[in-house]
């Protein structure tokens, strides 16, 4: 009888053991699977997405030029995406990294840090450590601020960023940009002399690597602001000096720009039907579509674009007459 006892004692605390040992592992379990979740790495596959976000990022080349890069950043429980963008741009060895592959390079001073970052009614106060005035030029000055607000702008819940400096609001920074106002988005690697009232925004080409190229928002005088002056002042290609290329003809001529039902109808002279080789028609596809989106706006109102020659739908590279291209989303992807 005694035994009997023993034995019952004996099974009872085994199962009371087994039953704490469940238990505890799966607490384990679900506390290590909880921290799996709340560390998102740049790994993409369909588990790690939901803490990755499209970012547009504005990086260097080596020419000066910034250049928008869409990369996929880490976005912890859908917070602070701002505060994670502008430490993307902070020159590390981890930034480099990250683009060294294509030449381009982060604009931001080592050791920037963000003390603090509000948002409301669409402006954006960002407040820098004392490491953001590192920079030796004027031309750093301009690249880091551009860089910084068109970074942020990118998100739709901002219009203008003010610039702060340990908890202080600067009038300017330190080779004279005046920062006392609220900046927004204004000619981004401008090409002109001010002579011209008009100004837009059209997309070439840069390398640095030979092998890479990444497509270049230039803003350029005109003298009449419309669709097909915009096209033809994008055709008349970069300066010489400036490393930018273009895969667009300068002989080339626009006849017309129609929008229709979101599609942009682009003729062109006869001489577009020239250009045989697939590679070289999408990169000219891209550069009007890219130019096209920033004349019309961000309303979207363009979706697609039709290449013609002489009034007749034609087929060009990749695109067919039956199916026009879609604008791009993104200028570069990485």
């Amino acid at each position: 009888m005694e035994r009997k006892k023993l034995i019952a004692i004996v099974l009872s605390a085994c199962l009371v053991l087994s039953l704490v040992v469940w238990k505890g592992t799966g607490m384990l379990k679900a506390f290590l699977n909880r921290d799996n979740e709340q560390v998102p790495t740049l790994i993409e596959s369909p588990e790690d997405d939901q803490n990755l976000r499209n970012t547009v990022l504005y990086y260097k080349d080596d020419k000066g030029f910034l250049v928008p890069v869409m990369r996929k950043i880490p976005w912890p429980e859908g917070k602070g995406i701002g505060k994670a963008a502008i430490r993307a741009l902070v020159d590390n060895p981890a930034n480099r990294s990250d683009m060294e592959d294509i030449g381009l390079a982060p604009v931001l001073p080592t050791n920037t840090g963000i003390i603090g970052m509000n948002i409301s009614e669409g402006l954006c106060k960002v407040d820098f450590t004392a490491d953001f005035l590192n920079y030796g030029s004027k031309e750093d000055e301009l690249a880091i601020a551009k860089a910084i607000v068109y970074t942020l702008t990118e998100f739709p819940t901002v219009d203008n960023v003010q610039i702060m400096i340990e908890g202080k609001q600067p009038k300017q920074l330190t080779y004279g940009l005046n920062v006392s106002n609220p900046l927004a988005r204004r000619n981004i690697n401008y090409s002109g002399n001010g002579k011209n009232k008009g100004k837009v925004i059209v997309y070439y080409q840069g390398t640095v690597t030979g092998m890479d190229n990444y497509f270049v928002p230039v803003t350029k005088d005109i003298e009449e602001t419309t669709a097909v002056a915009t096209l033809q002042t994008l055709i008349a290609g970069p300066s010489e000096d400036s490393g930018l290329f273009s895969t667009i003809p300068s002989s080339l001529q626009v006849r017309n720009v129609d929008l229709v039902d979101g599609v942009a109808y682009v003729d062109f002279n006869e001489e577009i039907k020239e250009i045989k080789d697939a590679s070289i028609a999408q990169d000219m596809v891209k550069s009007i579509a890219l130019t096209l989106k920033e004349y019309y706006g961000s309303q979207n109102i363009v979706e697609k674009i039709s290449v013609m020659a002489d009034g007749k739908e034609i087929n060009f590279g990749e695109v067919a007459k039956e199916e026009p291209a879609a604008i791009p989303t993104f200028a570069n992807e990485y």
